[in-house]
C-alpha cells in the first residue's frame, strides 16, 4: 500500500465500519511516525476538522469547557443556603404566586377528643326582660288560724258625727247673749229681754233647779263646774248663763230671770228644749248686759 498525504486522501489501507463510514482508527495507519511533531500535530487537526467540520468543533469545545469549568465551580463555589445568592436573584427566581386550587374533599371525621376541662366562671351577665306575666295558679288549701297578735295602740280620735234630731247625752252647746242699751224710758222701769237659744234641741226641757244665772264676777254655781264668761261650761243636765259685761246702775232686778218660752207666753222659770228667755227690769236708758251661756244634755 503506497503512502497517503496527510490531507487525509482515499487509501485503500483505511478502514470501514458496519454502516460503511469511514473510521477514524484508519486514518492513524496514515501517519508517519519519522515526520515531525508539528506536522503529526497539523493532519490530526486537519482529520478533525474534515470529519467533524467547523461547527462539531466548537461544539466540541463548547462541551469541554463546560466540563472543566462545572468541575471548577463545583469544586470552589458549593451553594448551601439562599444567603449565598443575591437577593435581587433571588427574587428573579420566585416565580409567581400560582391560582389557588380547587377544594379538596371533606375527609373522613377524626375520631372524638377527650373532654377539657371547665373553664373560668363567666362575668355576671345584665338582668333581663320582665318575662310575661304567668297563669294564675289554682287557689291554695286555706292554712291553719294563727294565734291571736298583741292588741296595737289606741289610735286618734276620729272626728265628731253628725248629731241626731236631739242634742245626744252628755253633749254641750255653748254661745252667746245681748241685750242692747235701753233707749227710752216710758214709765219709772222698764222691762228688758234677751234670747238664749241653741241649734240642736234637747229631748227634754229643764227646770228652774237646773237653770243657774250669774253676774259679772260671781262665782260659778251648782251646775257650772269650772265655767266662766270667757269659757262658758255646764254639768250634765244643766244651763249656765254667764255675764261678761253690764252697765254699772239703772237694774231694778238683781239678776235676770231664765223663763221657759210657751207658744205666746213664758211658762216660769226653767228652760225650753230649744232655749229660754232672759228677763230683767230696767231705771234708766242706756241699761245693758252681755255673756255667754253653755248646756249640757241631760
Amino acid at each position: 500500500m503506497g503512502p497517503s498525504r496527510s490531507g487525509g486522501g482515499p487509501s485503500s489501507g483505511r478502514g470501514r465500519d458496519g454502516s460503511g463510514s469511514p473510521g477514524l482508527r484508519g486514518s492513524c495507519h496514515c501517519l508517519h511516525a519519522d515526520r515531525p511533531t508539528n506536522q503529526v500535530e497539523e493532519s490530526m487537526f486537519s482529520l478533525v476538522r474534515k470529519r467533524l467540520g467547523v461547527p462539531g468543533i466548537l461544539a466540541l469545545f463548547a462541551l469541554v469547557f463546560a466540563m472543566a469549568g462545572g468541575a471548577w465551580a463545583a469544586k470552589k463555589y458549593v451553594i448551601t443556603s439562599t444567603n449565598q445568592i443575591k437577593p435581587s436573584v433571588l427574587k428573579k427566581l420566585k416565580g409567581a404566586t400560582g391560582p389557588v386550587g380547587p377544594a379538596g374533599s371533606a375527609g373522613v371525621a377524626g375520631p372524638k377528643g377527650d373532654a377539657g376541662s371547665s373553664g373560668e366562671p363567666g362575668a355576671k351577665g345584665a338582668v333581663g326582660p320582665t318575662g310575661p306575666k304567668g297563669a294564675t295558679g289554682a287557689t291554695g288549701a286555706t292554712g291553719a288560724t294563727g294565734t291571736t297578735g298583741a292588741t296595737g295602740p289606741t289610735g286618734n280620735t276620729g272626728p265628731t258625727g253628725p248629731l241626731g234630731p236631739t242634742l245626744p247625752s252628755g253633749v254641750t252647746e255653748t254661745g252667746s247673749w245681748a241685750i242692747p242699751p235701753l233707749k227710752a224710758i216710758s214709765e219709772a222701769s222698764s222691762d228688758i229681754w234677751a234670747s238664749v237659744s241653741w241649734s240642736i234641741p234637747l229631748a227634754a226641757g229643764l227646770d228652774e233647779s237646773h237653770v243657774q244665772f250669774m253676774k259679772e264676777g260671781e262665782a260659778p254655781k251648782t251646775g257650772c263646774t269650772g265655767g266662766t264668761s270667757e269659757d262658758p261650761k255646764a254639768d250634765q243636765g244643766f244651763l249656765c248663763v254667764y255675764t261678761a259685761d253690764e252697765s254699772a246702775t239703772g237694774w231694778v232686778s238683781p239678776k235676770l230671770l231664765i223663763n221657759k218660752i210657751g207658744a205666746n207666753e213664758l211658762l216660769g222659770e226653767g228652760a225650753s228644749p230649744s232655749g229660754a228667755l232672759l228677763r230683767g227690769t230696767a231705771s234708766e236708758k242706756g241699761t245693758f248686759a252681755r255673756g255667754t251661756f253653755a248646756v249640757t244634755a241631760p
